[in-house]
């Protein structure tokens, strides 16, 4: 199953590198013992191969990336409070219990005890 799952606001675009501004929950997935920082501290610089083919990468605008492309090796460097040190982190982190879980059967309805009115 493939699908694009949204990280955060294109700050940058410098060739194949885009520079993402994260939010809080984003940062907790890839750094889960993470303090809380408010969202748009943290920073995260990926290689454009990573992002969707559907939904491009633009300045300004949310950034995709594929599903599919995250299963295999996805290296990537945060800078975690935004002063410019990038650690490596492994953005299959983002993955985890994020399968969509199926559409639920339809419920049978029964009768009611008072009948049609």
């Amino acid at each position: 199953m493939t699908y694009d799952i949204g990280i955060g606001s294109c700050i940058a675009i410098n060739g194949d590198a885009i520079v993402v501004k994260l939010d809080s929950v984003m940062v907790k997935r890839l750094v889960p013992g993470s303090p809380w920082r408010k969202s748009g501290t943290s920073t995260l610089m990926l290689n454009r191969s990573l992002c969707s083919v559907r939904r491009k990468p633009e300045v300004g605008a949310e950034v995709y990336l594929d599903r599919a492309t995250l299963s295999r090796a996805a290296p990537a460097k945060l800078d975690l409070t935004g002063d410019g040190t990038l650690l490596p982190v492994d953005l299959r982190l983002l993955l985890d219990n994020l399968d969509p879980q199926p559409a639920p059967t339809p419920s049978v309805k029964g009768r009611s005890m008072f009948g049609r009115r």
